[in-house]
């Protein structure tokens, strides 16, 4: 196993948002809440719109986009027209065409005395201005366009309104009535080079007789002959047809299929009834809300009756495409019947006049680019005609509903603050989430215990709040959320109460259950079973003692003889703990020289057995790396089947690294979610460096619901669902 690289999955970015979703809560409710009283307290503002149409060009009239064959679909025309809305060049015109710069509503300083140089420069600062208050929306399904102007002053937002209406009729007509002149100006060169075009190929047809002394056409009365300019002319009508047909096909391959099924009955019947719900839907609306149970079911009728229409929009739409299919494919045999008949038709007249061919094919181009002269002298005329008819009034822009003066404040700004200022509350809320999660240096899984330590996790003790043990206290210091608080000393004759022999006191609670899978870890963590096990920690209140009670406290339940040592001789906590005599202890033993069973004091645990520190020493680093140290050691060996030793910490002082000398290995308790990442790996390398075995590592006091540990539903909750039966029953005390 690479303890240097970590998979990543999603959940731990969830468990991150979840573990401190209220600091984005605070963020997101302050960004709205700012943005809110911003808005509310702002610059009163008004609006103003005008309803326009907008359609399509007249075919009528050629322009130079038609010459080139530029022909943009009705959704690419009006979504230019939207853009063409909201340009630059339309907001000049609009200030030129309603003197804005000489309305002290848009412009306070006004352009009186200003040279046309300041008056241009003013014109192009504010273009800016007007473009920022105009938004154009279309109406769905219409070609109708809403342009709407947002000012500070309601009569300025009617006329920047109306100004962009009228002035986008006037300049939409210049643009059209300046693009069908460019067309005619081209129509008259191509027409004046196809004419000596016609001129040359007339000439060539002459020289082309007269150097073969043939006839023309008209005088070439031969049977094979004439079939053969029969087929050809057939040939040429069966090849029209069949691009006809093949671009009618290609154009109802690129057509919408509503509009070529709109005929068809059963897609009317349809779209008549999805219409007719619609608007009962929306009647509904102003009386009900949409959960009421018959706008509900008239909501599920829309969706059915909408699926039905697409469904026949398909099916009509299928056979009206494989009909015009068909069409091409009959079209393209005949062409092929007709151009193999040709082919043979002219390999037999082939003999008879080798020269008509060359005179055929003159005459070929001539009638095309007589055809082509005629028809660009036709739309020349058109095009003219329509022109001069129509001018300037025709116009595919119309004003449907003008602008009028806004009677009260417009109050859409603030809804539209509000729906920016929630995204970017959600933004920095989460940006503020994984800052503080790169800022905690604290170890919270245990797979990062490992990859830190480099020393194998024996297990997760949950904090008594995530367990479902919100009562117990951690010893000294609570076992729960928030900082350690101390608590008063108790005397030795008192009963302690809580997290410390939980196992025994409360044997199916989750704690009792965690300290049992750590016991299962620790006896399995080597070969050969450990007997002589220190508990340290990196510095103070990790929760070692704790530990170290309760890995005594479950393995004495495994029916065998075990031994708790206080050996902290600095700041001994055993004595808080268990009743006993105090004045009696370690320090005692390896002091005094006193035996060794008068120092060892039973407990209310069962198969517990305890050695209490004692006075305190003035040199613990000695008497914890004595000879009558390992002397006690060796001799306990013989007589518990384990010995647990609760030991200071190991960046603290060198008294637990003096003591692991002579034991099986150490455990290092780590408190979750508090101890920074640096100290841990600091106590690893130190014990590392000095030679000690180290049976693993501890992961203590670990909040499981705010680090988002999944297998706490499904794991703790089994105790603590039965547990709950029995919450009514007086709480068991240690004694």
């Amino acid at each position: 196993m690479d303890l240097n690289t970590q998979e990543v999955h999603l959940s731990h970015y969830w468990n991150i948002i979840y573990k401190r979703w209220k600091v984005a809560l605070s963020i997101l409710v302050v960004v709205m809440v700012g943005t809110y009283l911003a808005s509310r307290f702002a610059k009163p503002l008004y609006r103003s719109s005008i309803q326009i149409q907008i359609e399509r060009e007249n075919p009528n009239q050629l322009t130079v986009d038609d010459l080139f064959g530029i022909a943009a679909s009705d959704q690419e025309f009006l979504q230019t027209q939207y853009v063409l809305l909201k340009s630059r060049g339309l907001a000049e015109r609009v200030i030129d065409d309603q003197k804005l710069l000489s309305d002290p509503n848009f412009y306070p300083q006004g352009i009186r005395g200003k040279t046309e140089a300041q008056i241009a420069e003013a014109r192009e600062s504010m273009v800016g201005a007007v473009v920022g208050s105009i938004d154009a929306v279309p109406v769905r399904g219409t070609s109708l366009v809403e342009v709407s102007c947002i000012t500070t002053a309601p009569e300025l937002a009617q006329k920047i309104a109306e100004g962009v209406g009228e002035s986008f009729i006037r300049l939409n007509n210049e643009k059209k009535f300046e693009s069908v002149q460019k067309a005619g100006e081209f129509l008259e060169r191509q027409i004046a080079q196809i004419r000596a075009d016609i001129e040359l190929t007339r000439r060539q047809m002459q020289q082309y007789n007269e150097t073969k002394g043939i006839v023309t056409k008209e005088d070439a009365s031969s049977i094979p002959f004439q079939r053969l300019m029969k087929l050809t002319a057939d040939l040429q009508n069966a090849t029209t047809q069949k691009l006809e047909k093949q671009n009618a096909y290609d154009a109802l391959l690129r057509t919408n299929a509503e509009s070529v099924t709109s005929g068809d009955p059963l897609v009317s019947q349809l779209t008549d009834e999805e219409s007719r719900k619609q608007r009962d839907y929306a009647q509904g609306l102003n009386t009900f809300t949409p959960t009421y149970p018959t706008l509900v079911a008239l909501k599920s009728s829309i969706e059915k009756t909408h699926q039905a229409r697409m469904a026949a929009i398909a099916s009509a739409f299928a056979r009206v495409k494989d009909a015009a299919h068909r069409d091409v494919v009959s079209a393209q045999q005949s062409e092929d019947q007709l151009y193999a008949a040709m082919n043979a038709q002219k390999r037999e007249t082939v003999s008879l006049s080798a020269t008509a061919a060359g005179l055929g094919d003159l005459t070929r181009t001539l009638d095309s680019k007589q055809t082509l002269l005629d028809t660009l002298e036709k739309r020349q005329n058109e095009t003219e005609v329509t022109a001069r008819l129509r001018g300037s009034a025709s116009s595919n822009i119309h004003i449907v509903d003008h602008a009028l003066l806004p009677t009260g404040r417009f109050n859409v700004t603030l809804l539209k603050n509000l729906q920016n200022a929630f995204p970017l509350g959600v933004v920095l809320g989460l940006a503020a989430i994984f800052f503080l999660e790169y800022m905690d240096r604290s170890i919270k899984t245990p797979e990062e215990l490992e990859r830190v330590t480099k020393f194998a996790s024996l297990g997760v003790i949950p904090a008594a709040s995530s367990a479902g043990g919100s009562g117990y206290g951690y010893g000294g210091y609570g076992y729960g959320r928030g900082l350690a608080k101390l608590r008063p000393v108790v005397d030795a004759g008192q009963e302690q109460t809580g997290i410390d022999l939980l196992p025994h006191s409360d044997s199916r609670s989750a704690i009792a259950e965690a300290y049992r899978a750590f016991r299962t870890s620790l006896l399995l963590a080597s070969a050969n079973s450990p007997k002589v096990i220190v508990i340290s920690s990196t510095f103070a209140r990790e929760g070692k003692t704790t530990t170290a009670i309760n890995l005594a406290t479950v393995l004495a339940q495994m029916g065998k003889p075990v031994l708790l040592i206080d050996a902290d001789l600095r700041r001994p906590r055993l004595q808080k703990v268990f009743r006993g005599k105090m004045n009696i202890g370690l320090v005692n033993y390896l002091a005094a020289n006193i035996p060794l069973d008068d120092v060892i004091q039973e407990t209310q645990v069962p198969n517990l057995s305890i050695i209490l520190c004692g006075p305190t020493p003035p040199n613990p680093s000695e008497l914890l790396g004595s000879d009558r140290m390992k002397q006690m050691i060796h001799e306990l060996r013989t007589r518990f089947a384990f010995v647990i030793f609760d030991s200071p910490p190991v960046m603290a002082v060198t008294d637990s690294i003096v003591l692991a000398a002579n034991a099986d290995g150490v455990v290092l308790c780590v408190h979750g979610g508090q101890t920074p990442r640096d100290i841990v790996q600091r106590a690893a390398e130190r014990l590392r460096q000095s030679n000690i075995p180290v049976l693993g590592a501890l992961l203590n006091n670990l909040d499981l619901q705010q680090y988002g540990y999944s297998f706490k539903k499904s794991y703790y909750d089994y105790y603590q669902d039965d547990s709950a039966q029995k919450k009514d029953a007086p709480a068991k005390r240690v004694g």
